[in-house]
């Protein structure tokens, strides 16, 4: 069971990395696309829907690593009024509808993505770069498997490690 939970959490902060390291990119095309706007007044088709791109990939893929760190906020004002228990069963409570939205996501967006699929669907930004949008809709579901298993460590980490948050 330790395997298969730090194989979890590993992948969580490679995927987490990965995410960060996708900002490069992101900041390169943004002054990039500055730039020619700002100073030659031609910015490229692209400008506009690649950052959006990036920026989506880093949000899905950056969840469960933050859902790991404990990064998202938190109102713990209760939890210092109630015992180590009550405080278990909060935490707990919490992570149980983190697990119900990443299950939507998972099959909602694994619907999506396959219709998209299927159509080969491009931009409804009905910009002349009109790329295809497809393969986008994937990080979706990957997203949301990813932070549907790093919640269910965290509920284990909560009852077996005494971690109440």
């Amino acid at each position: 069971m330790n395997v298969l939970l730090r194989g979890i959490e590993t992948l969580s902060a490679l995927m987490g990395k990965l995410a960060g390291f996708l900002m490069i990119p992101l900041t390169l095309v943004i002054v990039y696309t500055v730039i020619l706007r700002r100073f030659f007044s031609n910015a490229p088709d692209w400008g506009f829907e690649v950052p959006i791109f990036l920026f989506g990939m880093m949000i899905l893929l950056s969840g469960a690593d933050t859902l790991r760190v404990k990064g998202h906020i938190a109102v713990d004002i209760i939890q210092k009024y109630v015992s180590e228990q009550w405080g278990r069963i909060l935490t707990t409570f919490g992570l149980l509808i983190v697990l119900l939205v990443s299950a939507f996501l998972v099959f909602k967006g694994l619907d999506s993505a396959i219709e998209s699929t299927k159509i080969m669907e491009r931009s409804s930004h009905q910009s002349s770069f009109n790329p295809q949008i497809w393969w986008f809709k994937w990080f979706i579901p990957i997203g949301g498997l990813l932070i549907w298993l790093q919640a269910w460590v965290e509920i284990y980490k909560v009852w077996r490690g005494g971690d109440a948050r």
